[in-house]
């Protein structure tokens, strides 16, 4: 059964069909670690009373040696139709476009969130960091566009920015361009307030820019209708010096794509955990965040960490909430006995365990996680 939306919120059936895109390299066997968990946490948080009904949805590559096309329209109609998706990892297409982004744009998602989370037992390079758990929300497109000094096109954009505005660029030069619409961002902001109330978080953090990015006050506008939502504005460079010393003071952050993408970078050198998804007014895609890795397919090797833990974005989503934590908790403990997919060990000795057995090494620690 799929998902209603109803004048008083989203009605989740006990017995609901979550759509899944397989994806490319290793996403089929992280897609199997993600669903067996995610199963196993189910069954033993509510006895059989809820369940998932996976049903699988052609992307990518499976897609197009299928059926000639990368996103075929049955497809995304029926992620439009099911409304909570688990997408894997997917391959760049062939002309170099990014098939992550389009499927956003096609599904009409605005929101992309990055969770940024240390799990008690896991090593962290920043002392603090063993503190952090920050979702990052901002623009599901990038709205990054970089114009080559060799183009043609280049050439043309360069002679109408000098001709039309006191900007000197040099011939040489390559141009970045970075775009934000008032109109997505308030929803963005709106969505913020939402996963807030849904996470049990207090407080907005808004990060600006210094060179005074329109983002930051969008969002600001928005948010300080809801009387019921604490938030604050801070510069970035004050707000990274807050973070390093006391990053549990920091729940949410809404931030325009300029920042987030160099920020995330960072975090991820201190603590190499992302995981997160895409929204929209109806439909969410909870993401792999990680390369599909096509040499390493087959070979039992990946680390579906990252998926896994979408998976219980998942289910704090549609409200199950007791068997997101019961995961987590397993992870913990399996974190503390060293068993550790081989994207985390930097601990002398430990050998990294494969794709299935950290799956299986999670599964067998959930009775003493709930």
């Amino acid at each position: 059964m799929n998902i209603e939306f109803t004048d008083a919120g989203m009605v989740v059936p006990d017995n609901l069909t979550v759509g899944y895109i397989d994806g490319d390299g290793i996403g089929p066997e992280i897609t199997k670690s993600m669903i067996d968990v995610v199963n196993s946490a189910i069954e033993l948080a509510y006895g059989g009373d809820k369940s998932i009904e996976w049903q699988k949805i052609l992307i990518g590559a499976e897609a197009y040696e299928k059926l000639g096309t990368y996103m075929p329209e049955d497809s995304i109609k029926e992620i439009k139709k099911i409304a909570v998706i688990m997408k894997s990892t997917l391959n760049i297409m062939p002309d170099n476009r990014d098939i992550n982004s389009i499927l956003r744009k096609r599904i009409g998602l605005y929101s992309n969130i990055r969770v940024i989370e240390y799990i008690e037992g896991m090593d962290t390079v920043i002392n603090t960091f063993n503190r952090l758990k920050l979702a990052v929300i901002r623009d599901s497109l990038p709205g990054i566009h970089v114009f080559y000094h060799a183009s043609e096109s280049t050439d043309e954009l360069i002679k109408f920015i000098m001709d039309n505005y006191d900007i000197n660029i040099t011939q040489d030069a390559e141009v970045y361009m970075a775009t934000q619409s008032r109109f997505r961002a308030r929803k963005i902001a709106r969505h913020a307030i939402e996963y807030c109330k849904e996470n049990g978080n207090t407080k907005i953090t808004i990060v600006e820019n210094h060179y005074g990015s329109e983002f930051a006050q969008w969002c600001k506008e928005e948010i300080s209708k809801q009387d019921d939502v604490k938030y604050e504005t801070i510069k970035v460079r004050q707000f990274m010096k807050n973070l390093l010393s006391s990053p549990e003071n920091y729940e949410v952050v809404l931030m325009d794509n300029v920042l987030s993408g160099t920020f995330i970078d960072y975090l991820m050198g201190a603590i190499n955990i992302e995981y997160g998804s895409s929204i929209g007014d109806e439909c969410a895609i909870f993401e792999a965040v990680q390369s599909s890795l096509p040499s390493e397919a087959g070979y039992d090797v990946a680390d579906p960490l990252s998926f896994i833990l979408s998976g219980t974005e998942m289910l704090m989503h549609i409200g199950w909430k007791d068997a997101a934590k019961i995961i987590k908790n397993a992870i913990s403990s399996a974190f503390k006995d060293n068993k550790i997919p081989k994207d985390l060990t930097s601990r002398t000795g430990i050998t990294a365990i494969k794709c299935s057995e950290f799956s299986s090494e999670i599964i067998k620690r959930m009775s003493g996680s709930k």
